[in-house]
């Protein structure tokens, strides 16, 4: 499968700070997380273990890896540190253009990807590939992350090099049943979408595992509902 586009805009100016509306919204996706934080919750939250590959006295030589790595790890308190020592490294890039938000992203971290945006990360950041946070949230799974990706302003159809949409990601994993289902009822979903290989995310779910029926419930329902408005 491929990944994606490389970054073209330029990173803002230190201490940029995102606009009032989207702290609000940030702020309300936080208490909600608090009073219902096992719908938020990742499969890898509850697991401390170190990764022992990782030499942490190098991390400490170069905040830019040291803040990948502590998204990547739900690192919460590191990442507040290291943003109040220097804001711009929200910035951060690895080798392959992955942003702290795309790490953070991929592992479910919704604490950590609420901070991310509230200190100016962009959701709409490209990897190589083209990849966005969402499609990694959605690739993964992620589907709290992915809500609060779609709801700062992240486009639901985006794609990647290879012109693969979120939902493409998502029908790819046969254990993405919550992602799809979120997506699939979005008003703003584009079902018709094909990637380079030609197929829809509907043929690539075919091809995955079960889930392909939610892509036939939705259709049809949204069918139905259409076909009840022109009678009216």
């Amino acid at each position: 499968m491929e990944e994606s586009c490389s970054q073209n805009e330029p990173v803002p100016a230190k201490g940029t700070k995102p606009s009032v509306h989207a702290r609000e919204l940030l702020s309300k996706i936080a208490g909600e997380k608090k009073v219902n934080d096992q719908a938020f919750k990742s499969q890898w939250e509850d697991d401390e273990e170190e990764d022992e590959s990782v030499d942490l006295e190098e991390l400490e030589k170069d905040p830019g890896k040291k803040i990948l790595w502590a998204a990547e790890n739900s690192k919460l308190d590191e990442v507040k540190e290291l943003l109040e020592e220097d804001p711009n490294l929200v910035h951060s890039v690895d080798e392959d253009l992955y942003t702290p938000l795309h790490r953070a992203s991929y592992n479910g971290h919704v604490e950590l990807c609420t901070l991310l945006l509230a200190n100016g990360a962009k959701f709409d950041a490209r990897t190589t590939e083209g990849w966005t946070p969402l499609h990694c949230a959605c690739r993964w799974n992620q589907v709290g992350v992915a809500s609060i990706l779609l709801q700062v302003g992240s486009d639901i159809n985006c794609l990647t090099n290879g012109r693969q949409t979120p939902l493409h990601f998502a029908s790819s994993n046969a254990e993405a049943k919550e992602v799809l289902e979120m997506l699939l009822m979005s008003r703003w979903i584009d079902t018709t979408i094909v990637n380079h290989g030609q197929d829809t995310a509907y043929q690539v779910c075919q091809r995955t595992g079960s889930l392909y029926h939610l892509f036939e419930m939705t259709l049809n329902h949204m069918k139905a509902s259409s076909s009840m408005m022109e009678k009216i």
